[in-house]
């Protein structure tokens, strides 16, 4: 079973806008309007939206009683809000984690994360851009994946913070998309 789970909760301070930015809209549909109907067509058995900044906003503007809206009263970043939704998902389900203001991400992209969930695996969806700034970044190599050297050294990253590197994550510079499937 495939359950969804849409974060929309943030506050979106670079659009400089009081509208949650989840409820920008592109081409005529909120971004968040978007991100449903990519998990509609992914045929999930339950989707859940949380939303926090802007109140009622999110949940009002995207009334569909196939949607479960859960309350992030205080915004505490990404693993908070899933620690919210938590209680609304099944234990025995896949969740596909998805961020409500990526709206471009295509179920063929989506469904080899569900695949590799479905076989007990965890599938972490990235892209590897030149200048990765202000995205949040992952670490290992295409092949290895996380912690695959033993020697380690901490960089700076763009924001300002400090990251254990290995050799083979400072060649290799995924950042996280904004998609995660688990089972």
């Amino acid at each position: 079973m495939l359950e969804i789970l849409i974060l929309a909760a943030g506050k979106g301070t670079r659009m400089r806008s009081s509208l949650p930015k989840v409820l920008h809209t592109l081409a005529g549909k909120p971004l968040l309007g978007h991100v449903v109907d990519t998990a509609h067509a992914l045929d999930a058995a339950r989707i859940c939206v949380v939303y926090g900044f802007g109140g009622e906003a999110v949940p009002q503007a995207m009334a569909d009683d196939k949607l479960t809206f859960v309350l992030q009263a205080e915004q505490q970043g990404t693993g908070h809000a899933v620690k919210q939704a938590l209680p609304q998902l099944s234990d025995d389900s896949v969740t596909l984690v998805l961020y409500g203001d990526v709206p471009l991400t295509h179920t063929r992209t989506l469904q080899p994360l569900v695949t590799a969930a479905q076989a007990g695996k965890l599938g972490l969806l990235t892209v590897e851009l030149a200048q990765p700034d202000g995205y949040g970044a992952s670490c290992g190599t295409p092949t290895t994946g996380c912690g695959a050297s033993s020697s380690t050294r901490t960089r700076r990253l763009p924001n300002g913070r400090s990251r254990k590197s290995t050799p083979a994550s400072l060649r290799w510079r995924p950042v996280i998309s904004g998609s995660g499937s688990m089972r």
